[in-house]
């Protein structure tokens, strides 16, 4: 089925963009590749940040 959608035309000119950036054949294989990476799981970012201090709440409470 064939659908048609409405976007402005900022939206038109990026997708447009990453379409020539990428390769893509179509407007439709950008949103598809957009839809894919929205829907994947980023990288751990355990251990990025090796000598940051591990959290500890205060013994404290100050706001309470």
């Amino acid at each position: 089925m064939v659908t048609t959608i409405q976007v402005h035309e900022e939206v038109l000119e990026r997708l447009n963009a990453l379409k020539k950036e990428t390769g893509a054949k179509s407007t439709e294989e950008v949103i598809k590749m957009l839809l894919k990476s929205a829907k994947t799981l980023k990288g751990s970012h355990f251990g990025s940040l090796p000598r940051l201090k591990t959290f500890e709440r205060e013994k404290i409470d100050r706001f309470g």
